[in-house]
């Protein structure tokens, strides 16, 4: 009887201690398990930890966000967690309309950091640029702010003001600007032209759902006025949808051409996307501007417009943004923006510049700071289809480098002269003596200059607002405040397609790229370029 009962006692013991070591045996075994495993336990465990012990009640929501932020974090710049009213705004951005002040941004050095701006957009009136940090909105500091919080303080009904705290890059002090929130008009064509008898202008500024119909309609327009060449403008076109970058490439590129392709981790992540469909095709001498805002879709078009010797690319160093991201659904209608794989040009090339053992912060800094320090990788030698000498690194290198040369973009002074309407209330006043312009636009592109006693109203408006202009910089940029002004009469009386239009002759890259058609020519009629 006594050997029975210890018989049980033992059964009962080894049962206990089978219990304890299958539910505690990632502890016991810790060292021997994976480091995925090892990750998932001690994370397992925290949140046990703070059920049991922590002294308050504990937000798990945001206690859930912000471990799924501070994971995706530590993989790369670009995989991202998103709210349920990010997941919206995002879909809004591609498909309709929507009211705010018109920026895309990310969280840099734990600040809001405008990576974009939407052209014709209340942010581009008022001189926003890429590079931004967003320190304040409405005298509250944003350091830290959640992502899903900034747009909930941006965005708001049209005609409303918000007022935002700016601390731009290469300016020794923030400072403030109001922005009236409008409605931002998702079309990505800002404008098209004739530069001369023979060259045609297009600029696009992102990739939706309507770029490729925006553009043929540009095109047939152009072509219909004698268009023998083009320049596309990718500018600070910071990307977009993939399917429409194709089709972009497509109307330059005959036949059935490898555009873009990918890889993953996964094999269903490989893909290749060719130009297989039906379009009409244009063959004449093609010019790209690029610059370091060049993101995402738009390398891709540049990348295969430059290995197939389709386009010459002039301007800066594009951004290098070559990870392809998937969205994965959560329960609560948020998502998350993983990186699944990698952009490649048809030549080989990784479009991705390196991120790992950076910060976020450095991984802005070194774009923004200056494109025109970058230098590639010249042991990462590829050709193009007739045997250009191209180089992997990251990014896409222009076949010619010119800088952007505009010394009043970050004026403070100039910035607020936007943010007050100034220019738009100069041209209010002269608007009686300016009618007789307002039937002709190529009349008034050709022959209107904006008279000195303009500039002199303008210099009395901005004194009535209390903004200070330092005498010497008003004479160095009277063709910058000219240029600004014509425009601003433009945009009256016709549409911002005609706003970017004059702009447009104040630009030194554009000045530049048109005296490079020669080459884009060359590119064409050569059949093969001797490897060196």
């Amino acid at each position: 009887m006594q050997s029975k009962r210890s018989r049980y006692l033992l059964y009962l013991i080894i049962l206990v201690l089978a219990y304890f070591i299958f539910a505690n045996y990632k502890i016991l075994f810790y060292r021997y398990l994976s480091p995925e495993v090892q990750s998932k336990t001690k994370v397992s465990m925290v949140l046990d930890y703070i059920n049991r012990y922590y002294v308050d009640s504990v937000d798990w929501q945001a206690t859930g966000d912000q471990a799924i932020k501070g994971a995706l974090q530590t993989l790369d710049p670009h995989s991202i967690y998103l709210s349920r009213a990010e997941v919206k705004a995002v879909e809004e951005s591609f498909e309709g309309r929507y009211q705010g002040i018109g920026i895309q941004f990310d969280i840099v050095a734990d600040y809001p950091t405008v990576i974009a701006v939407i052209p014709g957009s209340p942010a581009a009136k008022v001189g926003m640029q890429a590079g931004d940090q967003i320190i304040k909105i409405e005298g509250k500091s944003t350091y830290k702010m959640e992502r899903d919080s900034v747009p909930k303080k941006l965005k708001g009904p049209k005609g409303t003001a918000v007022k935002v705290t700016i601390k731009r890059p290469g300016v020794d002090k923030a400072f403030d600007v109001t922005l009236v929130r409008d409605e931002i008009p998702i079309t990505t064509v800002n404008t098209y032209c004739m530069v001369d008898e023979r060259t045609g202008y297009v600029w696009l500024n992102r990739f939706a759902t309507t770029t490729s119909d925006e553009l043929e309609q540009a095109l047939d327009e152009l072509e219909s006025k004698g268009m023998r060449r083009l320049v596309l403008d990718l500018r600070d076109n910071g990307g977009g949808l993939l399917r429409q970058a194709v089709e972009v490439v497509a109307k330059f590129i005959q036949g059935k051409k490898l555009v873009v392709f990918t890889r993953g981790k996964l094999k269903r992540f490989n893909e290749k996307f060719y130009t297989d469909f039906p379009r009409k095709v244009r063959t004449f001498p093609l010019i790209l501007l690029i610059n370091h805002n060049t993101a995402s879709a738009s390398e891709i078009v540049a990348g295969a417009l430059q290995d197939y010797d389709r386009a010459l690319l002039v301007g800066t160093n594009s951004f290098g943004k070559g990870l392809v991201q998937n969205e994965f659904g959560l329960p609560d209608g948020s998502r998350i923006r993983i990186t699944i794989s990698k952009y490649y040009t048809p030549s080989g090339r990784l479009i991705q510049r390196p991120y790992k053992n950076i910060s976020r912060e450095q991984y802005y800094d070194e774009l923004w700071s200056d494109s025109l320090k970058f230098e590639p990788d010249t042991s990462k030698v590829f050709y193009t289809s007739k045997g250009r000498k191209v180089y992997g690194g990251g990014g896409i290198q222009p076949d010619v480098v010119v800088a952007f040369k505009n010394p009043g973009k970050s004026a403070v002074w100039i910035l607020k002269l936007l943010e007050n309407r100034v220019f738009f209330e100069t041209v209010e006043k002269w608007n009686s003596g300016l009618k007789i312009w307002s039937s002709d636009f190529e009349k008034f592109d050709k022959k209107f200059r904006v008279p000195d006693a303009m500039l002199v109203t303008l210099k009395k408006l901005a004194r009535e607002k209390g903004i200070k202009i330092p005498p010497r910089e008003f004479i160095r940029q009277k063709k910058y405040l000219r240029n600004r002004l014509k425009a601003e009469i433009a945009r009256h009386f016709w549409d911002s397609a005609k706003y970017y239009q004059i702009l447009l002759e104040n630009d030194s890259q554009l000045a530049e790229a048109l005296k490079h058609f020669k080459e884009a020519e060359d590119l064409l009629k050569i059949k093969k370029y001797r490897k060196k």
